[in-house]
């Protein structure tokens, strides 16, 4: 998600996401917070497609850390999952 946010993936990857701000024509508080919209599902399959999954995860993580260079971005969202082991 971090390499989606900051346009470090291949060009197929394009249409996995829809940013929040590109949804709406007016402010919102998810726009505010540079989420990305997430996707209607209808089926239990669908809820596991990282379409779905992406945004939650990514709307779940601080906007402190969301800015972060790519290497301390990875160290602190495991810390933040994984506050035992870091």
């Amino acid at each position: 998600m971090y390499k989606y946010d900051a346009d470090m993936l291949r060009s197929s990857f394009d249409n996995f996401f829809s940013k929040v701000h590109n949804m709406h024509d007016h402010g919102t508080r998810q726009q505010v917070s540079g989420n990305l919209h997430r996707k209607r599902v209808t089926t239990d399959y669908s809820k596991n497609m990282l379409q779905y999954v992406g945004p939650i995860a990514w709307g779940c993580i601080s906007n402190n850390i969301k800015i972060l260079p790519l290497h301390t971005f990875s160290y602190q969202v495991k810390s933040q999952l994984l506050p035992d082991r870091y």
